[in-house]
């Protein structure tokens, strides 16, 4: 959330997957920031000028030489805010790390001296030792190296090499430019419903998309954190520079969380965790009756468990879902569960909109939060950090 009115220089290398730096440019605009692109010459042989130029909506830096009255290296990296390469071929990136100045991307890169560099290359090129050594020397530099994945190139090989998801690219742009207001913190964040096996093939669970935890968990990430998620079965991708766990049951995320609790400085339960599991559950599917009677059981209540093992100087917060007296029953859930706040919302709206409103619940105060599960996220993050903030100079 921290691109807006945000300027970002992105510099296209010659590679393959320069096609990809429209979609790149779309998104980063999309989440607010103004984008200028530089082109190597052996860019424009992969993406045409007109288009960079009409999706952008300024002039392609594409020659050194050229010039707006201005010395246009100058200019333009005095205009940025942040610099990415994508993609960054093998060339590229040694020319970077040895300071060759030849084209408008090795130039604005000696000019911003830091930024984000995502190689795209073939899987010998890219695990080539010089290679290597060239992105160890960039990140020595201050360069964030946002790595390539591994899976079919376009050359017919497989191995790594393919330039990373547009979507980690913006997260690590939005890293960049973010506050750091978590450094030096760990979180852990749970998200997602749970599942309660009856049979093989049948369970029982609930609607939860998971993009609250999981939006929550970018923000966090954002401001500096080392973040863990530990998440039920959803179809969202994983933010750039989290930690994933996988879990399927509550006695599953139960048992993670307390596995990565000691030692987190903030806890966030935003997954929504079934409160009821089968007795018996049945190794074979069951066949089709007339009717089926299922005796169900309490699961444990992982957040109550939390607040009683909290240690000094940990933070919880809890969600609370409610469909009628919203502030008072989470008042109930902060002081029942040893909490230090709950973000309160809506159980009808919680789990199929896409935009949102809380209420963040701490002692005495209470804070209306609203907009899209993205905005929303950072601003409880925002709240925490400035909570946190407080307390240490008290």
């Amino acid at each position: 959330m921290f691109l807006r009115k945000s300027k970002v220089v992105l510099g296209i290398s010659g590679g393959i997957a320069a096609y990809k730096a429209v979609e790149l440019i779309r998104e980063l605009q999309k989440r607010g920031a103004d984008v200028l692109v530089a082109v190597t010459p052996n860019a424009l042989k992969f993406l045409g000028e007109a288009t960079l130029s009409s999706i952008s909506g300024k002039p392609v830096y594409r020659d050194i030489f050229q010039t707006d009255g201005q010395v246009k290296h100058v200019s333009v990296s005095s205009w940025g805010d942040c610099f990415v390469v994508a993609p960054a071929t093998a060339n590229t990136i040694a020319k970077m790390a040895c300071g060759i100045a030849d084209n408008p991307v090795t130039e604005l890169s000696l000019c911003f001296g830091r930024g984000i560099i995502c190689p795209s290359m073939n899987v010998r090129m890219y695990e080539n030792p010089i290679t290597q050594e060239n992105l160890k020397k960039l990140k020595g530099m201050g360069f964030e190296v946002v790595e390539p994945e591994s899976g079919y190139l376009a050359c017919g090989e497989e191995g790594r090499g393919r330039l990373a998801p547009v979507e980690d690219i913006v997260d690590a742009v939005e890293y960049w430019l973010s506050p750091k207001l978590l450094r030096g913190k760990s979180v852990l964040i749970t998200a997602g419903p749970t599942r309660e096996y009856i049979d093989p093939v049948r369970f029982i669970s609930n609607p939860s998309s998971g993009r609250m935890g999981f939006s929550l968990a970018r923000a966090a990430r954002a401001f500096g954190a080392d973040v863990t998620l530990i998440t039920g079965r959803v179809c969202l991708r994983t933010p750039y520079g989290v930690k994933r766990v996988n879990v399927e049951t509550v006695e599953q995320m139960h048992s993670e969380v307390m596995k990565h609790i000691k030692g987190a400085d903030i806890f966030i339960s935003s997954a929504a965790v079934g409160d009821y599991a089968p007795v018996e559950t049945f190794s074979e599917k069951i066949k089709k009756g007339e009717s089926l009677t299922l005796k169900l059981r309490r699961t444990v209540d992982i957040l109550k468990e939390v607040g009683k093992r909290k240690e000094r100087g940990q933070f919880i917060v809890g969600f609370a879902a409610e469909t009628e007296n919203l502030i008072e029953n989470a008042r109930r859930k902060l002081a029942e569960k040893n909490l230090d706040a709950v973000v309160a919302n809506d159980a009808r709206r919680a789990f199929e909109s896409g935009e949102t409103e809380v209420y963040l619940i701490t002692g005495g105060e209470e804070k209306r939060i609203e907009g899209s599960k993205e905005e929303v996220s950072f601003e409880i993050l925002r709240e925490i950090a400035e909570i946190l903030a407080k307390e240490r100079t008290c």
